[in-house]
């Protein structure tokens, strides 16, 4: 028996803002940064249960056409009960303003190692944590986390990886190494944007350009100074 389609009109994923290169934007969106600068703008009510929020999520879903079977995207329309971007979804903050994300995904996973467990009565932590869960589902998340880890775990920036576009694979000091082929020029010349990798790359090569201009002599004059003329007198006295 063949199994018949379903088609969701309403059915929503989430849509990361990415560079030209096509790495994830971190910064804040113009609406994000306009919450974080604006305290009247955050949502300062009482923080509701899981279960009333799963509730409004499923209604939400079914308003618009969407297919409540799936949970990334029922998650998508959870609704945040903490911090600066309380009352807006779940698929939002992702949409919106990554950087903060990953600084929860952080905070979170450090309070796990710590083994500080959030009560199942403080919903605005529970929030978080389906948040949290919610985000790393995402290989997009977790590619930059892990990126972050490589970063932080090479003994040096030398060992660094490119990260990104066709040189990938290729360490920060074999783009520097390999600057006559043209890409370390092309990366200094770039205009990028702050905490991408292109960026960090950028400020390693900046900083391998001054240290070698500054090791580098300066050009001397070489050429043998004229013999004083009392000298000269002196060698030529046994002629007399």
């Amino acid at each position: 028996m063949q199994r018949k389609m379903v088609f969701y009109p309403g059915k929503l994923s989430v849509v990361f803002r990415k560079g030209p290169l096509g790495y994830l934007l971190q910064a804040p969106s113009p609406e994000a940064k306009r919450i974080k600068d604006d305290p009247s703008l955050q949502d300062r009510s009482a923080s509701m249960k899981e279960d009333l929020v799963r509730q409004n999520a499923l209604a939400t879903v079914r308003r618009r056409g969407g297919d409540t079977t799936d949970i990334t995207e029922l998650l998508g329309d959870y609704i945040l009960q903490f911090g600066k971007y309380k009352g807006k979804s779940f698929r939002w903050l992702l949409e919106n303003d990554v950087g903060y994300t990953l600084y929860l995904i952080k905070n979170r996973q450090k309070e796990e190692d710590l083994g500080l467990c959030s009560s199942a009565e403080d919903h605005s932590k529970v929030s978080l944590q389906t948040c949290v869960k919610f985000a790393l589902s995402f290989a997009e998340i977790k590619s930059v986390l892990g990126y972050e880890a490589g970063v932080v775990k090479a003994s040096s920036e030398d060992e660094q990886q490119v990260g990104f576009g066709s040189r990938a694979k290729s360490t920060w000091k074999e783009i520097w190494d390999s600057r006559a082929d043209g890409y370390a020029d092309f990366i200094l010349k770039k205009s990028c944007l702050p905490g991408t990798r292109m960026k960090k790359l950028q400020q390693y090569l900046q900083g391998r350009h001054q240290s070698a201009s500054a090791s580098t002599p300066t050009e001397q004059d070489t050429s043998v100074p004229p013999e004083p003329l009392g000298k000269k007198l002196d060698s030529c006295s046994f002629l007399k």
